[in-house]
């Protein structure tokens, strides 16, 4: 419910700010902090809702990140392509006079795109935790609990993927984290106690 009443408010804030003739400046500031709040709460849910999922996630993030990012590239690259092509056949369809096909070519590329955001906010509080931790990592710190790893994480995607080209694709390696690790075949040891 917070998750959206923030999207909420977000939404509120930016039209409100391009509805005035002279935007504020610290508009964008705004939108942006907003955004990185709405990303620490899709990072604490996703460790909430789905917690031997998210450890299992982290796992294999840790010991074979590579064969997680391969996976979650091709799924990407294929998402990518049914996107683009789908979109070519929907313009083409309405070019053509069918109306009606074209919609719903239409429809069914934004349900591949819904479908591929769905997989990358679910993966995204796993590959926050692993970020936030060598993020942390880094400063010293020692034994940093999940929670406070997503915000760090959450901080270092926000400010790494808006540096041109570098950013990008570390970008394009953390959305394939996200994505690749959902179907990780490791499984989670009974817990004993």
């Amino acid at each position: 419910m917070k998750a959206i009443t923030l999207f909420a408010v977000w939404l509120f804030v930016l039209a409100s700010a391009s509805a005035q003739e002279q935007t504020r400046p610290d508009a964008g500031a705004l939108g942006l902090f907003l955004l990185y709040l709405a990303l620490v709460a899709v990072g604490l849910m996703g460790l909430i809702l789905r917690q031997e999922r998210a450890q299992t996630h982290i796992r294999a993030i840790r010991t074979g990140g590579r064969a997680v990012f391969w996976r979650g590239f091709a799924i990407t690259l294929v998402a990518l392509l049914l996107v683009l092509l789908l979109g070519a056949l929907s313009e083409s369809l309405k070019k053509a006079g069918d109306e009606p096909a074209s919609k719903i070519v239409g429809l069914i590329a934004l349900l591949i795109i819904l479908a591929y955001s769905l997989m990358v906010l679910l993966g995204f509080g796993s590959v926050a935790v692993v970020v936030g931790n060598a993020t942390a990592q880094l400063f010293g710190w020692r034994d940093v609990s999940a929670g406070w790893c997503v915000v760090l994480g959450s901080a270092a995607v926000l400010l790494v993927i808006w540096i041109p080209v570098f950013g990008w694709a570390l970008g394009v390696y953390w959305f394939s984290l996200c994505v690749g690790g959902l179907w990780s075949r490791s499984e989670i040891a009974p817990n004993t106690s």
